[in-house]
């Protein structure tokens, strides 16, 4: 059964939907907060989070951000949010968060389960917005293939390898059936796997026979003579020798690129090696002040015993006055944070 967070600070509109979901088979657990659904999410790892795009104390995008930034959260759950405005700035900036998906209010129910039957199997849900990577603030890296071939051609070795009856088989056919089942098309429960995979290698092996009898063949006997337009820089390794730079294969390509990164690595990390560590001064004895160790035990007591009593003031229903709720909010936080910063009990001398 799949495990699902609705979070959303209206308590009918919650409870309304959470028994929905629950009828159509999910696990579902109810937050009230922001703050409730970020430690309920990273305590379950829930297939999905779906969250109400409107609150009046904190922020839906800004609440997913933070659950995005842990590894383990977003190798394994998804986020979905409910919202009125589905501008495209706001998508954007959803996307920009980790968001998988922003469904328009109101809500149509039947493509919201349509939608969370995707994201709990994990299958592909096109993101909220496409966002480009043109400020340099993304993790991919390039690679540039045209500072060796600009046809494409470099890629033949790769298919060669692939299609093969190793790869191209029996339970790759059947793998591909199952996922079109999901998607929901209708595969002919006759089709032969056998036959299918054997027509797929042939009809992919025609197609590289065909790109590799068109490929230019070097002249005068220079490996890569007709390559003209070789760029002179690669994006990787750029300490790379330009002796190297003229290899025919991908291999040969990898190979240069990775031996000039390790040139740059070993550069980098000899000047590292290569500093001093700072003086570290050491105070006399009569400059130390002592903390007496059960000073500490007895103030860990008291911060935890007021931040478990802000937590059960602040859960909802509990405080109406919205302006005492933040402020409950705010000292719980503060509390945690001293809970946080104090020693353990090992750490105390």
């Amino acid at each position: 059964m799949p495990k699902l967070i609705v979070a959303d600070e209206n308590e009918g509109r919650r409870n309304l939907l959470a028994g929905t979901l629950e009828r159509s088979g999910y696990d579902v657990t109810r937050a009230g907060t922001l703050r409730q659904a970020e430690g309920t999410a990273l305590a379950t790892m829930p297939e999905v989070v779906l969250i109400d795009g409107e609150w009046r104390s904190g922020d839906a995008i800004d609440a997913s951000q933070r659950l995005m930034s842990d590894p383990e959260f977003a190798f394994k759950c998804r986020i979905v949010i409910l919202s009125r405005n589905v501008s495209e700035e706001y998508l954007v900036s959803a996307a920009r968060a980790g968001i998988c998906e922003v469904i328009s209010k109101p809500v149509d129910m039947n493509k919201l389960l349509a939608q969370l039957e995707k994201h709990s199997k994990k299958q592909f849900v096109p993101p909220p917005a496409e966002v480009s990577d043109a400020t340099g603030t993304g993790k991919g890296g390039t690679f540039d293939v045209s500072m060796v071939m600009s046809d494409g051609k470099w890629a033949l070795p790769m298919l060669k390898g692939i299609v093969t009856p190793e790869k191209i088989n029996v339970d790759f056919i059947n793998e591909i059936l199952i996922q079109l089942g999901e998607e929901g098309i209708d595969v002919d429960e006759g089709l032969d796997p056998s036959l299918m995979s054997n027509m797929l290698r042939v009809a992919l092996n025609s197609i590289v026979g065909d790109m590799d009898s068109s490929s230019p063949q070097p002249t005068d006997g220079v490996a890569g003579a007709s390559l003209p337009s070789a760029k002179k820089s690669a994006k990787l390794g750029s300490k790379a020798k330009a002796s190297k730079i003229g290899g025919g294969s991908m291999e040969d390509i990898l190979q240069n690129q990775a031996d000039g990164i390790a040139d740059d690595i070993e550069g980098i990390m000899d000047d590292i090696l290569d500093e001093k560590p700072d003086l570290i001064a050491i105070l006399p004895n009569h400059e130390q002040v002592v903390i007496d160790p059960e000073v500490l035990k007895f103030t860990r007591l008291v911060t935890e015993t007021a931040h478990e009593l802000m937590w059960d003031i602040g859960r909802p229903g509990n405080v109406e006055d919205i302006t005492l709720r933040t402020r409950i909010e705010d000292v719980t936080e503060m509390l945690g944070d001293v809970l946080s910063s104090l020693p353990e009990s090992g750490e105390e001398e």
